[in-house]
């Protein structure tokens, strides 16, 4: 037993020295070229990491945005998980800024190979499947979508705990062993992206309803494994839970916009699209999956009631994110405010190519298993690895010819303050801090106050939204008039220096949040709330120095106690119960 225990470490180590040679294969040219194309989510991540990149570099923790977002003391993160960040801050402080983003979107790519064939494997045990299936799931377009061509870098970090997210639902569904990784999985992904955790936890509850009603024995075991999984993502992911319950609830704070099922397409179109093997688009499922569609019937008639399952919710999944499911017609109503929240259909494209994937490794893998001269089935493998490698890249044709075209664009210096960053921003290592003089292009004003605004959420002209226009101005307002003063700040820290003369009431341009602190000359302070959402304190004569910043709540440090003691609990118990099989 202990040979083959030491075996399958051996197996296991040189399957993930060959997906850190894949994945380097993947990323060295985007390090080569030295140059990121910044578009849709992409100033708003790069903001967020440079805030806790700064905030790093000084032994702090980020609460409030004092060096980014215009230092306007916006409480992105409290609201928005930035945990799973501190790989891609530690990277920051080794290498230049757009090396480190290469790196860490590799190291990205090997850890989802990683989860990707782990999963697999826990739930087939045939080991040329998983590995397949951990690179098929990888460069899916979708997933490579989101991380070079777009950047939307919270639901790429939640694409990578997907697969162990279902085969925990598996095991726990069918009362295996391994029930804690859907807990697992799903707190990775909390941590990662609040709308990717609301998606899955929905699709957990409809496929456990279904599973329940196809099984009503299982009714018990179910609520019982379904109870434990909920126990355990509260206590560990109680420390993002916490600012939600004591900053967020009832306390008037804007949530990102939602603009009720978004971005919808035709299937027509969609397979159109996807047919160019393209990355360009978030409605491209590539022509793999396509493939899937139209050929996996064949290989799942005769297999196993869980892959018959499997490739259906694959083409389930499919038909969401097109206009063969009525959205609009859910628009003001029950079903529409709880399906709403995911804002766009296109967004269940990765839920489409994890499913499909996974029967499109069934039928790799059982053609590979057919094919008796070994020399033949080494080759086969190399070959459909090398067409792999291949269709990446030329899934990204597209974003290498505008950086090839655009080396002479490079994003200039900004002065004008309320000035948008372009879309398609081209940035290099020279110029990369010229992202955070504009305003980004999405997400600028998330979890501002609601009396901040007046009407359209991404329109900041004075006409349409003079009070966050004022803000983002770095206006300080004094007995009604306004004068723009450029802020001194520090790590969840913004200081202004304002002279009067006379005792008036100061509004400075910082957001307030319930924990929201102020000192005036060093002292702590009671302060107001403007009707812009912003801090005012009374003035006196002469010079005033305000300083803002936020105090968290105690209750956010008692949740990172939990989160670490569990997680460290969970460790320790995997180790023992390991030991415990060695020993038997």
């Amino acid at each position: 037993m202990l040979d083959n225990k030491w075996k399958n470490i051996k197996d296991n180590m040189l399957i993930i020295c060959f997906f850190g040679i894949i994945t380097t294969l993947l990323t060295v040219v985007f390090i080569k070229l030295g140059t990121i194309i910044v578009n849709s989510d992409g100033s708003f991540h790069f903001s967020r990491l440079e805030e806790l990149y700064q905030d790093f570099r000084n032994g702090s923790m980020a609460f409030i945005a004092s060096h980014t977002f215009n230092s306007t003391g916006v409480g992105t993160f409290l609201f928005y998980p930035s945990i799973l960040l501190y790989p891609w801050v530690i990277l920051r402080l080794i290498f230049s800024p757009v090396t480190a983003f290469y790196i860490w979107y590799g190291l990205m790519l090997f850890v989802t190979m990683c989860i990707a064939y782990y999963s697999m494997w826990l739930f087939d045990k045939d080991r040329i499947r998983a590995i397949f299936f951990g690179v098929l799931y990888s460069i899916f377009p979708y997933h490579i979508h989101l991380g070079v061509v777009h950047t939307v870098i919270g639901e790429f970090l939640a694409y990578t705990f997907m697969p162990l997210l279902f085969v925990g639902l598996y095991y726990c569904l069918t009362n295996k062993e391994k029930w804690y990784l859907l807990g697992i999985s799903w707190s990775l992904i909390l941590y990662s992206h609040v709308i990717s955790a609301y998606m899955t936890i929905l699709c957990v509850i409809i496929i456990s309803i279904i599973y329940v009603l196809t099984d009503p024995q299982s009714i018990k075991r179910t609520i019982i494994n379904l109870s434990k999984n909920a126990v355990l993502v509260i206590l560990l992911s109680s420390f993002i839970l916490v600012p939600f319950i004591t900053d967020f609830i009832n306390a008037g704070i804007n949530s990102p916009n939602s603009e009720t099922f978004g971005f919808l397409d035709t299937l027509q179109n969609i397979v159109g699209i996807s047919l160019t093997n393209t990355a360009d688009s978030n409605k491209s499922i590539g022509i793999l999956a396509l493939f899937t569609v139209m050929v996996g019937w064949y290989f799942v008639k005769d297999s196993r009631t869980k892959e018959k399952v499997i490739y259906g919710l694959g083409i389930f999944f499919l038909l969401c994110t097109s206009t063969v499911v009525p959205w609009q017609l859910f628009n003001n109503t029950v079903v529409g405010k709880i399906l709403g929240v995911i804002q766009f259909p296109y967004r269940l494209n990765t839920y489409a190519g994890l499913f499909l994937m996974v029967t499109f490794s069934l039928i790799i893998s059982r053609f590979i298993h057919s094919i008796a001269n070994k020399k033949a089935r080494v080759l086969f493998n190399i070959g459909i690895m090398i067409f792999l490698i291949i269709s990446y890249y030329g899934s990204l044709t597209s974003l290498f010819v505008k950086i090839h075209t655009s080396q002479g664009n490079l994003l200039k210096n900004n002065t004008e303050l309320t000035t948008f960053i372009p879309n398609d921003a081209v940035i290099k290592k020279e110029n990369y801090n010229n992202i955070f003089k504009y305003i980004i292009l999405y997400g600028e004003t998330d979890y501002y106050p609601k009396e901040a605004f007046n009407k359209f959420w991404n329109n900041v002209s004075e006409e349409v939204n003079p009070k966050i226009n004022s803000i983002l101005s770095h206006k300080v307002i004094v007995d009604g008039k306004e004068k723009v003063k450029i802020p001194k700040v520090a790590s969840n820290c913004i200081e202004y220096n304002v002279k009067v003369d006379k005792k008036e009431k100061i509004d400075v341009p910082v957001l307030a949040y319930k924990r929201t602190t102020v000192m005036l000359n060093e002292k702590n302070i009671n302060y107001a709330i403007s009707s812009r959402g912003t801090v005012v304190v009374d003035g006196n004569k002469g010079n005033n120095r305000i300083s803002v910043s936020y105090q968290p709540s105690k209750l956010l440090y008692i949740g990172m106690m939990i989160s670490v003691i569990t997680w460290i609990g969970l460790f320790i118990g995997l180790i023992f119960s390991k030991k415990d099989k060695l020993i038997r």
